[in-house]
């Protein structure tokens, strides 16, 4: 995640193995309820996941399966495909908590603080820390929206934050937290490119 203060990357996404075992949840569930004939049940997990997303609900998931791989969808397992995104959901919160716990990603602000954290163009975003989620999450009241009265607020990434006038990390500090083998390889990359840029420069110089 370019631009974190820690350099470590957070799992934004889940990996096919953990698709497919929340599908096959979700296609045992649909079988015992007699929505999945025991001849389907193989791929039916497979289908859900290569369909299924977490911005889908179960009227659109069921579409495609109905479209792409023959399902006969009624309005009950619409109902019951309406499950998947949640279940992802559920799924990539516990990954991501997992992954904090694996890589000692603490709180560092607590409730009241100032934080600030990068837009992806223009100022910061500056907002207070309401609440610590689990995953490495900050619940953050944004500034904007506490002005208009709004109740919104956003989680951010533990990662992602730094005190409301602290200076952002440069680019060569958001690289120090990889590994120490991959960090002494961009180093020396960046060291190449910074001799080929010099040596570059000088042939335009009097």
């Amino acid at each position: 995640m370019p631009g974190t203060l820690t350099g470590i990357a957070r799992p934004t996404t889940l990996t096919i193995d953990d698709r497919l075992a929340v599908a096959t949840k979700l296609a045992v569930r649909m079988y015992e309820a007699g929505m999945i004939r025991a001849d389907r049940l193989q791929d039916a997990p497979h289908d859900i996941a290569t369909y299924g997303d977490v911005t889908k609900d179960g009227r659109e998931l069921g579409r495609d399966l109905a479209r792409y791989e023959a399902w006969r969808c009624d309005d009950a397992i619409y109902a019951a495909l309406d499950e998947f995104s949640r279940m992802l959901a559920e799924r990539l919160d516990a990954v991501q908590a997992q992954w904090a716990a694996d890589n000692e990603i603490h709180p560092r602000f607590r409730v009241g603080d100032r934080i600030a954290w990068p837009k992806v163009r223009g100022q910061d975003n500056i907002g207070t820390v309401m609440a610590i989620e689990p995953g490495g999450w900050y619940s953050v009241m944004l500034d904007n929206a506490a002005a208009s009265g709004s109740k919104l607020r956003l989680l951010v990434a533990f990662e992602a934050c730094r005190a409301e006038g602290e200076a952002a990390p440069s680019r060569l500090t958001s690289l120090k937290g990889l590994p120490g083998k991959i960090w002494a390889a961009i180093s020396a990359l960046l060291a190449l490119e910074a001799m080929d840029f010099t040596m570059r420069a000088s042939i335009f110089l009097p």
